[in-house]
This record gives structure tokens, C-alpha cells and sequence, in this order.
């Protein structure tokens, strides 16, 4: 797509090239949404490669992500083998659109564009992730990722405000075994139903991380493995303006699509229990 309003094109190596910020700036990234329809509002990109945010580091926190980290560099990663947990990171990739897009998007992007269909969004949510948000003025600040997204492409982040990096605390990423469930209306269709399971076999606890069917991503926590009746009264006593309604699905339905998944997210984990399925 030729952006035709864009006037100037700046490829800064630090943010204190980018401090005074104008309402008609965008940030560039990977670029696949941006390029993908008419910004008549932008006039000026602000690529953000030069940054050298793309990091996938491990330490003894847990952990981080680049900002601008490739997706498909998350499939390629030799991650700690006793991190289970990490598989959810992968399946985000492979759910989320095709071979082509995965290379040359980014995990912040993702996020940042804050789609109700990300696939990124349930699974930082799932595995307690936290965002490190860089002000204009260089100074930073953490945000849970259940806090992050407030509405369908709406996001905390305020004018010339970037994410810099996710950090996922090690216990989320060695303890817990994850389970990715996404339902669209055709195979390659636009998901109007996520949920990443993450289940601690020791302690029993469960972590449900929703998107898709909901306007902005939901965290829905157990102390001990739910069963479906448990499950089920806890969505509907969630508000159903929650959830998204409209011409891929009302909210009554992503409402049921969300339980059933849910339900068959833990069956997949706790499979074998007690020598039989609990679903």
C-alpha cells in the first residue's frame, strides 16, 4: 500500500531523536498492518529498527522479548528445555497468520496493535507477562499485560509512548504447562474465540488467558482444577457486554465458544488424572 500522506521518514538510533512527538507520527515496526490499508492521519514514520530492540534473552528473571522481535525468530529460539511453558509463545506464531507475515512481523506490533484476534495478547496474559513502556523522555514503566489493551485496538500507551520489552517471570515459563485453543469461522478466518490455558501441576492452579471473543484481553484464575460447572458459572457471571458483537459472531455465542474452550483446554492438561479425563 503507497502511503500517500506520508511526508517525512525518520530512522532514529535513540529516543531523544524522537522527543517531540507530533499527533500525525506513527511508529514503524514490521510494517504488515500499516502498509496494509490508507493512514490518511499519518504524515510521518518513525522506523523503529535502528532501536536494536529485537533481543530474545534469557536470564535468570525469566524471559524478555524485543519489541521489535520477528515473530517467527520465537519458532527458531533454542529455548531452556524445562520450559514448557514457551510452547504457547510458538503456538501464537503458527495460529496467527501466514508464513510470510510471521516473518516480517513483529511481537510488539502484535500487541501494540492491540487486534481482538492477536494471538499474543491471551498468551502474555496467561503467563503474567509485563510490559516495559519507554516515555519520549526516556524514562520507563511496567504494566501487567492484562492491563494493557482497554478496548479493541486501544491500548494505555499515550502520545510518543513505545513498548520496549516483555519480561515473563521464569516461574510462569518452568512450572506451568500450557494449552492453546482458537476458533475462527473458517480455518484461516479471523478468530472470534482464544484461550491459552497454563496449568501448574504441582500446585494445581490454573490461568486462563481470553481473547478474540472478548473487547479486550481477560485473565480468569482458579486455585485448583476447575471443573466444566465451575467453568461455566464463572463466564456467565461475566457481563456479556464484554464480549465482541458482530457480523463474525454475537456476544451470546463467543460467550459459549470461550467455555467450551476453556473446558477443553484444561481437559488437555489434566488428562490422565485420577486415570481418566475430568471433561
Amino acid at each position: 500500500m503507497d502511503l500517500y500522506s506520508v511526508k517525512t521518514y525518520l530512522r532514529p538510533k535513540s529516543l531523544r531523536e524522537v522527543q517531540n512527538w507530533q499527533t500525525d507520527w506513527n511508529w514503524l515496526a514490521g510494517g504488515t498492518w500499516i502498509f496494509n490499508e490508507v493512514q490518511p492521519q499519518v504524515r510521518t514514520l518513525v522506523d523503529m529498527q535502528r532501536l536494536n530492540w529485537s533481543e530474545i534473552e534469557v536470564n535468570s528473571g525469566g524471559l524478555s522479548i524485543g519489541a521489535t522481535c520477528i515473530q517467527n525468530e520465537l519458532l527458531d529460539f533454542s529455548f531452556p528445555e524445562a520450559w514448557t511453558a514457551t510452547n504457547a509463545l510458538k503456538d501464537a506464531v503458527r495460529e496467527l497468520a501466514s508464513f510470510k507475515l510471521s516473518h516480517a512481523a513483529t511481537v510488539g506490533g502484535n500487541l501494540c496493535l492491540a487486534l481482538s484476534a492477536s494471538t499474543f495478547a491471551p498468551v502474555m496474559v496467561a503467563l503474567n507477562a509485563q510490559y516495559e513502556i519507554w516515555q519520549p523522555n526516556g524514562e520507563a514503566y511496567a504494566v501487567d499485560a492484562v492491563d494493557f489493551q482497554t478496548a479493541p485496538q486501544q491500548t494505555i500507551l499515550q502520545p510518543g509512548e513505545v513498548l520496549r520489552r516483555i519480561k515473563i517471570p521464569i516461574g510462569h515459563l518452568a512450572q506451568w504447562q500450557t494449552s492453546f485453543k482458537r476458533m475462527a469461522v473458517c480455518t484461516a478466518g479471523y478468530a472470534i474465540a482464544i484461550v491459552v490455558t497454563a496449568y501448574h501441576p504441582q500446585t494445581q492452579q490454573v490461568r486462563f488467558g481470553i481473547g478474540g471473543s472478548v473487547k479486550s484481553p481477560r485473565l480468569i484464575e482458579f486455585d485448583s482444577v476447575p471443573t466444566s460447572e465451575q467453568i461455566g458459572g464463572v463466564i456467565h457471571e461475566l457481563p456479556l457486554n464484554i464480549y465482541i458483537d458482530n457480523e463474525r459472531g454475537g456476544a451470546a455465542y463467543r460467550q459459549h465458544l470461550t467455555q467450551v474452550l476453556m473446558q477443553r483446554g484444561i481437559a488437555e492438561l489434566t488428562a490422565g488424572i485420577d486415570g481418566k479425563r475430568r471433561y
